[in-house]
């Protein structure tokens, strides 16, 4: 696909899984060769690239919202919402931001150069919305390092005391600039190889079959593991933080 001619994300929901998978590998080579002359963040980038692509064919931007915690990983989302004929002048001065940016696209609803501050940014937009009245969704996609500091935990507290609607996405990439240490990384890596997590995960697997819809989206997601497994994409995404 030429990467430079996308306009808007629309056009997603009319790929099958093998023409989304292509897309992918388009995106990243074309994130590698831009990058490498302008500067830029590389890993944070290549390790989102199938989750950016599926959050974009499930949801509706700029009706739904993304928030992305760091906001130095939305390099794909500003290529699937028209900007990538624009990445020549990658955080040069009058050029695009090396982070969502409100002024630069009605796509970027927060803005926010470094960490930890997407799950009170987006429990401010959902509590607004529903004052409002509006329908829309609220998505937050956090990394792991990103999820340890205290404004992220303060925010998930306070998510968790109020009736409200926010989408957490966590991308546990098991190591942000140095791997981490502590209680909650711990609490992370149990929760992977637990009794409970694999047979929710068989659950998800079985609810999802059930539907056309839900099988779509199914075997977008089941591509994406697959395909970070085989390819071993780890090297990348062992840093995105």
């Amino acid at each position: 696909m030429e990467i430079k001619k996308i306009e808007n994300p629309r056009f997603l929901k009319q790929l099958n899984i093998t023409e989304l998978n292509q897309l992918s590998l388009d995106i990243r080579n074309f994130l590698i060769e831009n990058i490498s002359q302008t500067g830029g963040h590389f890993s944070s980038n290549l390790g989102i690239v199938e989750l950016t692509v599926a959050l974009h064919y499930v949801f509706d931007s700029p009706n739904d919202k993304f928030l992305f915690d760091v906001g130095h990983q939305s390099y794909v989302h500003k290529i699937l919402t028209g900007r990538a004929s624009q990445f020549s002048m990658l955080k040069k001065y009058g050029g695009l931001c090396g982070f969502q940016n409100r002024q630069e696209s009605i796509y970027d609803p927060w803005e926010a150069g470094h960490s930890s501050t997407a799950i009170s940014g987006a429990t401010g937009l959902a509590l607004a919305r529903d004052l409002k009245k509006e329908k829309f969704e609220v998505v937050s996609v956090i990394g792991d390092a990103a999820l340890m500091s205290g404004e992220s935990l303060e925010a998930l507290n306070f998510l968790g005391g109020i009736d409200t609607k926010v989408i957490v996405i966590l991308n546990d990439n098991n190591m942000s600039i140095s791997r981490n240490v502590g209680g909650l990384s711990n609490f992370l890596s149990d929760v992977r190889m637990s009794y409970q997590y694999n047979q929710a995960k068989n659950k998800y697997t079985e609810i999802l079959s059930q539907s056309p819809m839900g099988q779509k989206i199914f075997d977008v997601t089941k591509k994406v593991k697959d395909k970070v497994k085989k390819e071993n994409f780890a090297r990348y995404t062992i840093f995105t933080i």
